[in-house]
């Protein structure tokens, strides 16, 4: 895709990323106020979203810049092959690490937010179906977080399709979008349950509900390189992804989930069945790579040691030899 029309496209998603966080955020804001009618600090999160407006539209701007070069450059199969330009920062913090940084900041504040609303029963269960700022246009508003991440990653997506990092990034949309929808359902089981859950259960629904958009941080990361052939962490990274989310997510959510339904006879929710597929499907797809990352990582690093042992000692030796024969030179 040449420049001009990509560019459309990139200040088309710019704009639209903008609309939906600054209508997101104020709709949440406005809960949060309501929550917190008699207190003025809610407002001051108006100055948080438009760090979070400027991070997010700085990071498409230095994405585009970097489309514009890469178009120079000649790529084979979506790697670069040309040597990825110097930069002030280290390289374990990526070429681009605005797209996670960003990420990173939103979720944060976002979590905050979340957990000022939530952790008030009363108030959540107050919320009537039939105002509009009722527990319907919460969902709503949580659930945007999803498109939020698709406008973001997709404004990294330079490569043809077919590529590696095109795949990867249809593969990440696809996969955290479903996941923000997971967690909102978790969330909604706390506005539209008639049981008395437990204090436990509640902070354990809001903390994994959290997690789990803060999560996605570290497939950021991996695509925060041009070229993740050049990546020497890209394949560790997946396989601790892969782990850290069935650990935490999908087998927490599942137990959760199966707990909700056969002690407090709530409604079994078809997220239940999503987890329990992601958990088999991450389990078939974990294990071969984890052989894999034994052999090209732990052994290669085995290896690495035990010539680095073999070059000190012979180090060793030869100095040895020269603090005998010195004497005897003399």
């Amino acid at each position: 895709m040449s420049a001009v029309p990509r560019m459309i496209i990139h200040v088309f998603d710019g704009f639209c990323l903008t609309v939906i966080l600054i209508a997101q955020e104020t709709i949440i804001n406005y809960y949060i106020i309501m929550r917190y009618k008699e207190s003025v600090f809610p407002y001051f999160f108006f100055a948080l979203d438009f760090l979070c407006v400027c991070s997010f539209v700085g990071t498409l701007f230095v994405a585009f810049n970097k489309f514009k070069n890469i178009l120079r450059q000649d790529n084979v199969d979506g790697f670069n092959l040309h040597s990825a330009r110097g930069t002030i920062m280290p390289l374990q913090l990526g070429d681009s690490p605005l797209i996670y940084l960003s990420w990173l900041f939103y979720a944060l504040i976002f979590v905050v937010k979340i957990i000022l609303i939530f952790n008030d029963d009363s108030f959540i269960h107050g919320l009537s179906v039939t105002d509009h700022f009722g527990p319907q246009l919460l969902k709503v508003a949580l659930c945007s977080s999803s498109f939020l991440f698709l406008l973001l990653v997709e404004g990294h997506n330079w490569r043809k399709r077919g590529t590696p990092r095109y795949s990867y990034i249809t593969s990440v949309c696809a996969k955290t979008g479903i996941e923000i929808f997971d967690s909102v359902s978790m969330l909604a089981i706390l506005m539209e349950s008639t049981s008395d859950l437990s204090p436990t259960v509640k902070d354990l629904i809001l903390a994994l509900s959290a997690l789990n958009f803060v999560l996605p941080t570290i497939k950021l990361y991996q695509l925060s390189y041009n070229d993740f052939s050049k990546n020497n962490y890209s394949f560790p990274i997946t396989v601790i992804y892969m782990f850290l989310h069935m650990l935490l997510i999908d087998v927490p959510y599942l137990a959760v989930r199966l707990y909700l339904w056969l002690v407090y006879h709530e409604n079994a929710s078809m997220f239940l069945m999503k987890n329990a597929l992601s958990i088999v499907l991450g389990l078939r797809g974990m294990f071969p790579d984890l052989i894999e990352f034994r052999n090209s990582y732990i052994s290669s690093h085995k290896k690495t040691k035990k010539v680095m042992s073999e070059s000190e000692a012979k180090f060793e030796e030869i100095s040895l030899r020269d603090q005998v024969i010195k004497p005897e030179s003399v």
